[in-house]
């Protein structure tokens, strides 16, 4: 019997671990999963905080049993990894591509073996499975953040964290655990320990300090803040629609506009994401909150996972409001109305020099030596904001700075189960290699080379290697005598002659002819022609969406036959378009759709054309 175990943990704060954990409970019998002991070590760094989480809960299951984690994060931090113990084993997680890993991660626990993974679901939700739990042993699970002090009236503090209450099905554990709390200082002013928080005095307004990455670029992550409060400003902020929904790209929610509007008419611009003024209108899914709307004109989306709080004016009155000199990409987070937590890169550490709510700012942040905490703070923030028109580009941008992203997962694996992975890896991709080599040998023999009247095995291309074939029974030799003169001596299989060359990546478009001389055995030749297209034009269309009853649909008309037509979201979602009919493809859009969408149309000759748009709202 495999048991499935639930725990649902919030990291109200990266500073300590602040949880707010909604339930932990045995999936079939709502048994509870007791949590035994908390131990966080939190390093201040400046403005900056390194925490070490280690969560132990008990396991009292005599069977098979697999643990879920579901947490998140505040904004301005971000995840630098996880690890668990297998008994005494202490197996730490791997960044990897997110395919990838649960292909690995299926492939094991197929066997009852023991990995866990770890996936984001949005900018500030996880996800985590480990399976088995060693029968007899505790869950052990060890969580390391980076993140940033946190204002608290005139103060920036580190909160001191907390255990959580919950340990069942809607049950309340009355003897909490105390966390054991470390805390440590490197390059930091002084701490005061005030009871529930440690309180630290910045020497000025600002507080910066820079790394060194691996990529020779100098990270910065700081803190600005204002001498008053901004309460002068009145904005005009017009809802123009919300809806609570599962986080996790399932489909689900409500719209919740009306409620929305109705909170921010009565002058409420802090809104929390929690069923309580909205409903359970997902019931059992990670949700979040999500709203459009405009302030003083201008058009914003804001999206907080539950149980945090949503902030329409701040986050959106600090665009454009915070400006910097000789910052390169920087990132902003607002982290209440006179506090703003900040990233970016420089060629090499110097002087520079900030704006907000109206002041200058001029400092050079202190170094702190090589590592990878404030790339990752700056990472994080550049996958969360920005506009990300491929997979591939997340993948490549989160597996450089060691952040995870909607395209990759943590995966930890015991060192002797990776080894006999490998080995079977292997062993599988010798057999699909042998497999596929006889299935191209099988299609070559099948193969109608003289289709249409015309020699050749493909249709057209911007470039590549194709390949000659041609029948001419009783030839002794066979030579092809290329369009820039170069001359192929093509290789005989019965009465098929055949080879491959390489088309130039720069030949001009249009239709190239190849002669072909055979040297017959009686002496004699024969001549053929075999010919070939080059097509170097990216194909073109036009995108319309079509409302049919309650279904949205995405419409692209152009050529017919092209290879594939997709679309894509900011977050990197894909979705393949059917050629219904010739030159019309269509797919079906998930309701509640917002942002950008790129369209990526491919011909046959691997040439690729974009087109954008936007949902009608």
């Amino acid at each position: 019997m495999r048991t499935t175990v639930t725990v649902l943990a919030g990291l109200a704060s990266a500073l300590g671990f602040s949880q707010s954990v909604s339930s932990v409970y045995n999936r079939d019998t709502h048994e509870p999963f007791r949590l035994k002991k908390v131990s966080v070590e939190s390093t201040v760094i400046g403005p900056m905080v390194r925490t070490s989480t280690w969560l132990t809960y008990e396991n009292p299951y005599k069977t098979l049993t697999e643990a879920t984690l579901n947490f998140d994060m505040p904004e301005a931090a971000a995840l630098g990894g996880f690890a668990y113990l297998y008994g005494d084993e202490y197996v730490r997680g791997t960044l990897m591509d997110k395919n990838k890993a649960w292909f690995i991660y299926t492939a094991i626990t197929s066997r009852n073996r023991d990995p866990g993974i770890m996936e984001q679901w949005s900018p500030t939700n996880y996800h985590c499975q480990i399976f088995p739990i060693k029968t007899g042993s505790d869950l052990r699970v060890r969580l390391w953040t980076v993140g940033m002090l946190q204002p608290s009236g005139d103060k920036m503090t580190l909160p001191k964290p907390s255990a959580p209450r919950a340990v069942g099905y809607e049950a309340i554990d009355p003897s909490r655990v105390k966390p054991e709390w470390t805390v440590r200082l490197a390059k930091s002013a002084p701490l005061k320990n005030e009871g529930d928080l440690y309180s630290v005095g910045l020497s000025g307004p600002v507080s910066a300090i820079a790394q060194k990455f691996r990529d020779g670029r100098v990270y910065v992550a700081g803190l600005i803040r204002t001498s008053a409060l901004n309460d002068g400003k009145k904005h005009r902020v017009e809802i123009l629609k919300a809806r609570y929904e599962p986080a996790n790209g399932e489909t689900g929610g409500g719209d919740v506009t009306s409620k929305v509007a109705e909170l921010v008419n009565k002058g409420i611009y802090s809104i929390k994401a929690e069923t309580s003024p909205f409903g359970d209108t997902a019931p059992w899914k990670i949700t979040r909150l999500r709203v459009t709307f405009r302030v003083d004109g201008i058009e914003h989306t804001e999206t907080v996972a539950e149980h945090r709080d949503l902030t329409l004016l701040g986050n959106a009155a600090l665009q454009g409001n915070t400006t910097f000199f000789k910052l390169s990409q920087p990132k902003t987070v607002l982290l209440d109305d006179r506090t703003v937590a900040f990233s970016g890169w420089m060629p090499r550490n110097r002087q520079m020099a900030a704006r907000f709510e109206g002041i200058r700012y001029s400092f050079k942040p202190k170094m702190i030596g090589k590592g990878s905490d404030t790339a990752r703070l700056w990472a994080q923030q550049m996958l969360a904001n920005n506009t990300w028109m491929r997979v591939k580009d997340v993948l490549s941008f989160s597996l450089k700075y060691g952040v995870p992203s909607t395209a990759t997962a943590l995966l930890a694996v015991p060192s002797h189960e990776m080894k006999l992975f490998r080995a079977k890896e292997k062993e599988f991709e010798k057999a699909e290699a042998e497999k596929r080599r006889q299935e191209l040998q099988a299609e070559r023999r099948q193969r109608v080379w003289a289709r249409g009247g015309r020699n050749q095995n493909w249709n057209s291309s911007g470039g590549g290697d194709p390949e000659i074939r041609v029948q001419i029974p009783h030839a002794k030799s066979v030579d092809a005598i290329l369009p820039d003169r170069r001359v192929l001596s093509l290789r005989a299989d019965g009465d098929t002659w055949g080879g491959n060359f390489e088309i130039p990546a720069d030949a001009a478009e249009g239709t190239y002819t190849v002669r072909v001389v055979a040297h017959m055995v009686d002496g004699s030749t024969v001549e053929r022609s075999w010919t070939y297209d080059v097509d170097r034009t990216p194909p073109k269309g036009q995108v319309e969406f079509v409302t049919e009853g309650l279904r949205l649909v995405l419409q692209v008309k152009s050529e017919p036959g092209l290879a594939e037509v997709a679309v894509y979201a900011a977050d990197g979602t894909r979705w393949v378009l059917r050629e219904e009919r010739p030159g019309v493809y269509r797919v079906e859009l998930p309701s509640g759709i917002q942002g950008s969408l790129t369209v990526v149309l491919k011909d046959l000759a691997g040439n690729k054309g974009e087109l954008h748009c936007s949902p009608p709202r």
